[in-house]
């Protein structure tokens, strides 16, 4: 069964039997003996008697301008086309960012943020390594809390951290053919494989899918990725304005599962439109082994008012005068999910109980000559279904109401001109609204800035972040200061 399902993926994703499909990076194959046309092939000499006269030669074939072209692209990789540098960028950057050939024929090179990347003469196999990491100092600063029993709480103070924020190794590219693309992401960061005690507590696997693409209004993605419910959760960790991404959507984002979609980043060739239809494991990746029928069901529908665009950075380092803008919104149902929240951060209950949720989102992207907003609020209603744990007395353990309310956030960055500076600033936040099911999630806010300094945009920057952080848990406000150094191999 699953070799038949292989061969249908395969025979879906293929053009023909065999057939490498003709890319616009790379050219088509070459043959042994390159095909000519009739017209073009000279006719050989006709034999002729000692004494006879040799009738005149054949008119010499005429090669058009049009066939020049075709007979050089057996050769040489075709260049993508790229927009000019905006002329409010550093004079430095373009030169900076240029890829970088390691093989005269192209097919082997270097590209700032991409890595190395090597494809067969035929395009029919690439590969692409690339790595990255964030080296993170952080200072937070809690105020004291008041205990439960009329005590003192946990004492005001102030924690420093020095760690690798994440530190990633990315492989990507295709196999026989152009429309079966490939990635893999993989961590060693500590903080991201869950370290306790010395021991990792989660998969260093955080995405391995396969994608589809031939047909370009049903693209089949399948594997483990990150949800695309959110478009903060979908942009690039590496492209971040901040530091890292919003307490909203740390609250309320899918973040990455298992499971499979159906896609379009193009609907109907119009370049304005965009949806994705998926269906997911709904355990997320922190948890593995044996599950229940319970899966996540996602819809999500895009509108590009001024045409396609990177819309995947946080920061318009393009500084183009041509406005770009993404509106999107989405809506999951996340039935019996193991976590308090779906994702990374979702803690498993403590009475080990299940929790079904419907969830809503809608956001907005904006970019011109260097100015750059983005914006989303979420909603969350759902419930808990108790589990049989129980305390050290045999008693059952009392459920906690689920996570139901509302987040939000809004931030806009712009570029200093001629200079590889940023300045942002963010606002967000979280409520917890009761409703019917009641609601365990805190009223929460964050307010700051950031001052971003791009030495090879986002591929080599330093970044550094203040927070002012309330919490309905907490008397007082918290303060925390991030300073980021993130450099793409």
């Amino acid at each position: 069964m699953h070799v038949t399902l292989l061969c249908g993926l395969v025979a879906l994703a293929s053009p023909g039997p065999w057939e490498p499909t003709p890319s616009p990076d790379l050219p088509p194959p070459a043959s042994d003996a390159p095909a000519e046309t009739p017209a073009a092939t000279p006719s050989p000499a006709p034999a002729t008697s000692p004494g006879v006269a040799a009738p005149a030669p054949a008119a010499t074939p005429v090669v058009t301008p049009a066939a020049a072209p075709r007979a050089a692209a057996q050769v040489t990789p075709a260049t993508p086309a790229t927009p000019p540098p905006s002329k409010w960028a550093p004079r430095w950057e373009a030169a900076r960012m240029a890829e970088d050939p390691i093989t005269a024929d192209g097919r082997t090179k270097w590209r700032p943020g991409v890595g190395l990347e090597v494809a067969s003469a035929s395009g029919r196999f690439s590969l692409a390594f690339n790595a990255f990491m964030q080296l993170q100092a952080s200072v937070l600063h809690v105020p004291g809390q008041p205990g439960t029993d009329q005590g003192p709480g946990p004492a005001e103070h102030t924690d420093l951290t020095l760690q690798f924020r994440r530190a990633r190794v990315w492989l990507s590219g295709n196999v026989f053919t152009k429309n079966i693309k490939y990635r893999i992401a993989l961590t060693f960061a500590p903080a991201e494989l869950g370290f306790k005690d010395g021991v990792p507590h989660r998969s260093p696997i955080l995405d391995w899918f396969f994608t589809f693409d031939r047909f370009r209004d049903f693209t089949l993605v399948v594997g483990q990725y990150k949800v695309p419910y959110n478009h903060q959760r979908m942009n690039k960790i590496t492209s971040l304005q901040f530091v890292d991404r919003s307490l909203a959507n740390n609250e309320f984002t899918f973040d990455r599962d298992i499971g499979l979609d159906l896609r379009s980043k193009d609907i109907a060739g119009l370049g304005k439109l965009r949806y994705y239809l998926g269906v997911y494991l709904g355990d997320g990746i922190a948890k593995y082994g044996p599950s229940n029928f319970g899966l996540m069901y996602l819809g999500r529908f895009e509108v590009l008012p001024f045409g396609q665009y990177d819309d995947l950075e946080e920061s318009d380092l393009d500084r183009s005068m041509k406005p770009r803008m993404l509106i999107g919104g989405a809506y999951g149902f996340i039935d019996r999910d193991p976590h308090d929240t779906h994702g990374f951060a979702g803690a498993i209950p403590a009475d080990g109980g299940l929790t079904s949720t419907h969830n809503a989102t809608a956001d907005l992207s904006f970019r011109i000559a260097g100015f750059s907003l983005d914006s989303a609020f979420f909603w969350r209603n759902g419930w808990r279904i108790p589990g049989n744990a129980v305390d050290l007395m045999g008693q059952p353990l009392t459920p906690v109401a689920a996570r139901n309310g509302i987040g939000y956030f809004a931030q806009a960055g712009y570029l200093i001109p001629y200079t590889p500076l940023e300045l942002g600033v963010r606002y967000g936040g979280s409520r917890g609204i009761a409703a019917r099911h009641g609601t365990s999630l805190p009223d929460q806010t964050e307010v700051g800035g950031v001052v971003n300094v791009f030495f090879a945009r986002h591929f080599l920057k330093l970044q550094l972040d203040y927070l002012r952080l309330y919490s309905s848990a907490f008397t007082g406000a918290m303060d925390q200061v991030r300073l980021q150094l993130q450099a793409t191999f």
